[in-house]
């Protein structure tokens, strides 16, 4: 009877170390991450942004690492993880950190491809069915002081992002990305909602995604922001 009970709980304890092994660490977690934001294959959403009872109408491009966003008749940018440029006087200019894109709750570095390296300092507050709770202050320049990340542990998307600026307690945006869409085994946001709590407004974006293989790679470089625009509008925007 001692040797069976015995031999059940050296059992327990082997599946117990077995799981702590297999156990993604925060390192292999965020790199899940930053391997699921990226642009392996060029792609293309169609975007919706309704702010209010305002609407437009924007195209979002991803390659690599790099972010190409254009609102129809509006601003055009290159969103790079830590800097961004923009079409100013027929050339690409720097853009002002912080720098809010026009009638929404957005900043263009909320645009940007997460990295491993994003969070200086990362630590996992919070581990549960709802996610993978991850916090940092940024590593690249940014507007914020904290970010607060929830990630999906199985497919490795950012499901929520709580922005701080200023200090570290002051809450201001939440955002929230949904209806989830596999796109050449990457994970992308169908829905994103940010509120902004100070200014007690909202935004959403739906977003259509497609493979955009045939873009070319010029886009994603500083001359896709001179001269006129090359990106072609579907019929209905």
């Amino acid at each position: 009877m001692i040797t069976r009970v015995s031999s059940r709980l050296a059992l327990i304890v082997l599946v117990a170390a077995t799981s702590t092994a297999r156990a993604e660490s925060l390192a292999e977690l965020l790199g899940g991450v930053a391997a699921n934001a990226r642009f392996d294959v060029p792609a293309r959403a169609d975007v919706r942004i309704t702010r209010g009872t305002a609407t437009g109408r924007a195209a979002m491009l991803g390659r690599g690492r790099v972010v190409y966003f254009e609102v129809r008749d509006g601003v055009r940018a290159l969103i790079h993880p830590g800097k961004a440029l923009v079409q100013s006087g027929g050339r690409a200019a720097p853009a002002v950190m912080g720098l809010a894109l026009p009638a929404t709750d957005l900043l263009l570095e909320d645009l940007a491809v997460f990295t491993a390296s994003m969070l200086r300092t990362p630590l996992v507050s919070d581990d549960s069915p709802a996610g993978v709770v991850v916090t940092g202050e940024p590593a690249y320049p940014s507007a914020y002081a904290l970010l607060v990340f929830t990630i999906d542990r199985d497919r490795h998307p950012i499901v929520r992002t709580q922005y701080y600026q200023g200090t570290t307690s002051n809450l201001v945006k939440v955002r929230r990305d949904g209806a989830l869409v596999e796109l050449d085994g990457h994970w992308r946001p169908g829905e994103v909602t940010v509120e902004n709590l100070p200014d007690g407004t909202s935004t959403q974006l739906r977003l259509a995604w497609r493979a955009a293989r045939e873009v070319p790679a010029s886009l994603f470089t500083p001359a896709g922001l001179r001269g006129p625009s090359s990106i072609e509008w579907p019929p209905d925007s």
